[in-house]
């Protein structure tokens, strides 16, 4: 597995999941206005903000108080956050559908990935350390 030392490379693995939670929470909040509330998509697209709104909150106070056990649904719902960004470029891709917020998805999906990877290091750390 691929490990990360530092966040951005300059920044410890703490400090990163705190700022990681807090961005992904404002991303996630300007993702918000791409849709139409007034719509089931705008409905499903509020629940699952929602969702990673507290799983972002369980990061945040994971890295703060060092408990690994609450970096486990960030990193879950990364995953399938990232599979399903993947799944939308492979269906835009296969369907020829392209709307005008591909770019944001795949600028989303690669940050989401090092995201990843920098909560997953950190939860490894926090093992190695108990």
């Amino acid at each position: 597995m691929i490990y990360a030392d530092n966040c951005c490379c300059c920044i410890e693995l703490r400090c990163g999941c705190i700022l990681i939670a807090i961005i992904d929470v404002l991303i996630r909040g300007v993702d918000r206005f791409f849709v139409d509330p007034d719509t089931w998509m705008g409905f499903v697209s509020l629940v699952v903000s929602g969702s990673y709104a507290i799983c972002c909150l369980l990061l945040l106070l994971g890295a703060v108080l060092y408990v690994r056990f609450l970096l486990l649904p960030y990193m879950l719902v990364a995953l399938i956050r990232l599979f399903t960004l993947i799944w939308l470029a492979i269906y835009v891709i296969m369907e020829d559908d392209f709307y005008d917020y591909v770019v944001f998805d795949a600028f989303q999906a690669v940050l989401g990935l090092y995201f990843f990877l920098v909560v997953y290091s950190f939860y490894d750390r926090l093992s190695n350390e108990i």
